[in-house]
């Protein structure tokens, strides 16, 4: 029976652990030698992974999303347990099933594509709906597979399907309590905000695409918008003007990343939906775990902030 990362403590040594390695990334010390910085995922469990030695081997064989037999020690960093990988060689597929080292969402493909499609259908606004059903229709397939993050939140196989589907249910409640709010607005911005992270990054590796890193997903998407509101000639019309100011503003805060801050209701309810499902998914995650009567790692969406999880049923 193979190990696995809840197995180990930090100070362990370790020997044959395999780890899908991603995020993988080199980077320098401040006396300007190479290290790699990665994550490494068992199946069940996510860490941290430091390589301070790159060898001639590592660099030949070190392959971003690869599967791995690695060997190094366990660490503790700002109370978390992080990896000091040494060794590694290429893991013996017999050992494992390349499913197991993928995460998924709570819903398969097929029903994030019925619920979602749902609130596609519940939007009456007919230029609203063409706007949503062009954009979706550009890459429908891969919307429903794609991760929403590479690291923070939503960070699995239909990640990005997950997060809009759970955005959706929590705007019907402001939509339920504000009557004065668009719900097609709403439901078309929610649709809409994050398409573009489909080529800001890919898919099996989290890494970030050329235009991921030179535009980012919120440039993409308001493009994309663009060009489908020309090609169905409503640049002109009000539900566009609407829709892309969602679209560019949904990240909240200038500092957030926002070329333009919410200045409509519906797009500030959007960015409330994207911000709280951000964070209580990374939320949800880190304390998928943890022990009642006990603080959680820190977690990073928090700012490394450690959570306690109340000792009550």
């Amino acid at each position: 029976m193979r190990t696995k990362v809840k197995d180990y403590r930090a100070g362990d040594e370790v020997n044959n652990l395999i780890l899908r390695l991603i995020n993988v990334q080199y980077r320098k010390t401040t006396s300007q030698a190479d290290y790699v910085n990665a994550l490494g995922f068992d199946g069940e469990k996510i860490l941290e992974v430091k390589i301070w030695n790159v060898t001639d081997s590592i660099r030949e064989h070190l392959e971003n999303g690869k599967i791995y037999n690695c060997s190094g020690q366990m660490k503790d960093y700002q109370g978390k347990l992080q990896f000091n990988l040494k060794e590694l060689a290429e893991a013996d597929s017999s050992l494992y099933k390349l499913e197991e080292f993928f995460e998924y969402a709570k819903f398969s493909v097929e029903e994030l594509k019925e619920k979602i499609m749902n609130y596609v259908l519940k939007i009456e606004n007919a230029n609203i709906k063409k706007l949503v059903l062009a954009v979706l229709k550009e890459d429908f397939e891969a919307f429903f597979v794609h991760p929403a993050a590479k690291s923070v939140h939503h960070n699995y196989v239909s990640g990005l399907a997950y997060h809009v589907y759970s955005m959706l249910t929590l705007a019907d409640t402001y939509i339920k309590l504000y009557p004065f709010l668009n719900k097609d607005l709403i439901y078309g911005g929610i649709l809409l905000h994050d398409f573009g992270k489909i080529k800001e990054m890919e898919k099996d590796t989290g890494e970030y695409t050329k235009p991921g890193n030179l535009l980012g997903h919120i440039v993409m998407t308001s493009n994309l918008l663009h060009e489908k509101a020309k090609e169905l000639e409503l640049e002109e019309s009000e539900e566009y003007l609407m829709l892309a100011h969602i679209v560019i503003s949904h990240h909240g805060f200038l500092e957030f990343g926002s070329p333009k801050e919410p200045t409509i209701p519906e797009a500030y309810v959007v960015f409330l939906c994207d911000f709280a499902d951000s964070r209580m998914g990374a939320l949800e995650k880190e304390l998928k775990d943890g022990v009642k009567g006990e603080y959680s790692q820190p977690v990073i969406a928090f700012n490394r902030r450690a959570f306690y999880l109340p000792d009550l049923d």
